[in-house]
């Protein structure tokens, strides 16, 4: 793993927790010799002294770092022997195109846009796929994406909307549980208890969610009784153009999405 930052570390977490990786079969790097030691520390994980020491001892090398760091490391890992390797990127706006022309046409290339989710093993992972020269492996990159959460295949055109909907959207839930959170607060209720209840609440709409299979209109109508109080908040998200501003927010993740692309 070149890069140990937030959505790496999540990553790193979801493997070795769910036991698909051991802390033996991971090496790591960051630019910063502080934090690979601290990830080192605390999961047992080997550091190399290099990219390209990374990338030449591992079957496969995932890109982790920040989009303004990608062309120095393609640069280094580029003289390392990839044949048979795989490259799998998480980089944004990282594209296939340019991730080929850094490591030339050994390798495989996997690009990857998972969530900050992965540390629990529930995050969801879009990614397309450029199976180089000598075909792609496809069983055991499947193995690693589906121990940190659901997966699907997409054409890379989206990847821009992916990266704003789900690679974005922990944000947005999080931000919706504040609101809650404050909201509680300022009517009154106990911080801890406005806290709980709506981290809780939130929780187990979700739970539902995925466990009925329903669709998410059909829940919210099944709990919005006609003149009740369900409908009365509704209304007000509605008036504000609630739908209208998610809808904002993810156009503008997706615009600055693709200004990141290369």
């Amino acid at each position: 793993m070149i890069g140990a930052g937030n959505m790496g570390e999540a990553m790193l977490k979801g493997w070795l927790g769910s036991g698909t990786l051991k802390p033996e079969d991971v090496v790591v790097r960051d630019r910063v010799p502080a934090r690979g030691e601290l990830l080192s520390g605390r999961y047992g994980v080997s550091l190399a002294e290099d990219n390209a020491g990374a990338a030449g001892e591992s079957k496969i090398v995932v890109l982790a770092v920040k989009p303004q760091d990608s062309g120095e490391v393609l640069d280094e890992i580029s003289g390392v022997d990839l044949e048979g390797k795989v490259i799998l990127s998480i980089v944004a706006g990282l594209s296939l195109g340019s991730l080929r022309a850094g490591v030339g046409g050994e390798p495989s290339l996997v690009r990857v846009m998972p969530n900050m989710a992965a540390s629990a093993g529930a995050a969801v992972s879009a990614y397309t796929v450029d199976p180089g020269s000598r075909g792609l492996d496809r069983e055991q990159v499947l193995r690693l994406l589906e121990a940190i959460g659901e997966i699907v295949e997409v054409e890379e055109e989206w990847m821009d909307l992916v990266t704003a909907l789900s690679g974005s959207g922990p944000a947005y839930f999080f931000l919706l549980v504040e609101a809650l959170e404050m909201a509680g607060v300022d009517g009154g209720l106990p911080r801890d208890t406005a806290r709980m209840l709506a981290r809780e609440t939130l929780w187990g709409a979700a739970r539902v969610l995925k466990e009925s299979g329903r669709e998410a209109g059909d829940l919210r109508e099944s709990v919005s009784s006609p003149g009740g109080t369900t409908v009365a908040a509704l209304g007000k998200l509605e008036d504000a153009g609630f739908v209208e501003a998610v809808g904002d927010a993810v156009c503008a993740a997706r615009s600055r999405a693709g200004e990141l692309t290369r």
